[in-house]
Formats: C-alpha cells, structure tokens, sequence
C-alpha cells in the first residue's frame, strides 16, 4: 500500500512540474509576443508619422514629386501602429502616442520641429521603459 501511494504521489509531483513548466513557458512567449507587437506597431507609426511631418513642412519641389496614394498609404499605416499601441500599451505611453501623431499633422507652428522630436522623444522613452528595454 506504502508503494502505491508512493506512486501516486510521485506522478502527481511531476505532473504538477510539468504543468508548472509548460505554464512558465507559455508566459514567458507571450511577454516576447507582447513586447514584438509593441515594437511593430511603433515602428509602423514612427515611420509613417515621420513620413507625414516631412511632407507637411518639405519644400515645394518635394511635394511636387509626391503622390496622393502616399499620404493615404502612410495615414493607413499610421493608423494600423497607433491601433497597435493603444491595444497593448499603457495609458502613458498612449498619450504620448497620441501626442506624436497630433505633432506630425500640426506644422504651422514655428516651433513645430521641435514640438515633434519632443513628442517622437517621449513616446520612445516611454514605450522602452514599459518594454524593458532601459
């Protein structure tokens, strides 16, 4: 009877580590899931916003070269980064999102250069810090 329950209790602890391990693992996927997410969406908004700023404020022989399905396809893609930050990020780092954006359509300002590295400056900073990278 010793031998059995034994046995018994054996099995139940390794599967209890098995689980126990499988359920660690699949944590640790989705926080690296999580964090790749949240750089793709910021890198497609970065670049997208950028891309919106420079023609906002480039000079006339560049906007005449420039093609309207590229002010859509940038808006497109701005969109899709900014839906990814505000699915999966805190509110901080939304608002700074959110920030940036407003700065890449708001160029009358004389000062809208630096408003917009400025605004680009803290949603980066805040985006490594919620995934860890400082």
């Amino acid at each position: 009877m010793a031998n059995v329950l034994a046995g018994i209790i054996g099995a139940l602890l390794g599967f209890s580590g098995a689980l126990l391990g499988a359920w660690i693992k699949s944590r640790a996927e989705h926080g690296k899931w999580l964090r790749d997410q949240k750089l793709a969406g910021a890198a497609e908004m970065v670049s997208a916003g950028t891309s919106i700023f420079e023609l906002r404020i480039g000079s006339p022989a560049w906007i005449d070269a420039f093609e309207p399905s590229e002010l859509r396809e940038w808006q497109a893609q701005l969109q899709r980064g900014r839906a990814v930050i505000h699915t999966l990020c805190t509110e901080e780092t939304r608002a700074h999102a959110n920030a940036f954006v407003k700065s890449c359509w708001s160029v009358k300002s004389d000062d809208a250069e630096e408003k917009a590295i400025s605004a680009l400056q803290a949603f980066t900073a805040s985006l490594r810090k919620e995934i860890g990278v400082d």
